[in-house]
């Protein structure tokens, strides 16, 4: 799929958030938003995601990200943007690095380092 046919695409997620990138590891979060690609010439995803805790002292707080996230770029910075719960009034950005992706299934496990200030 060219990325022109991939302009204007949108897509919702709800995909879990785990302690490392082991498909099986501990699940600590849900990562709830919707991504779209933006750009006509290269493959650019417009991200606004909520990863929302579900275990330990955070439980039901959330942290929420807006930003390019260009899928191409190894290691990619998003703002963070909002929050709730323990991190109300939070400041701070995420490093995005691929680590695993199947193109046909759609699945892919991308490990997200998030540093807050609060």
């Amino acid at each position: 799929m060219s990325v022109t046919n991939l302009f204007l695409r949108c897509d919702l997620a709800d995909d879990s958030s785990i302690e490392t990138t082991s498909p099986q590891s501990k699940l600590v979060g849900r990562a709830q938003g919707l991504y779209g690609s933006a750009c006509q010439h290269q493959l650019a995803i417009i991200m606004s995601m909520s990863f929302v805790l579900v275990d330990g002292p955070n439980n039901g707080s959330c942290i929420s990200l807006l930003g390019n996230n260009r899928s191409i770029v190894p290691v990619r910075k998003m703002p963070i943007v909002g929050d709730t719960g323990e991190f109300l009034l939070t400041d701070g950005y995420a490093i995005a690095q691929m680590h695993r992706a199947d193109f046909k299934s759609g699945d892919a496990i991308v490990g997200c380092n998030v540093i807050v200030v609060y």
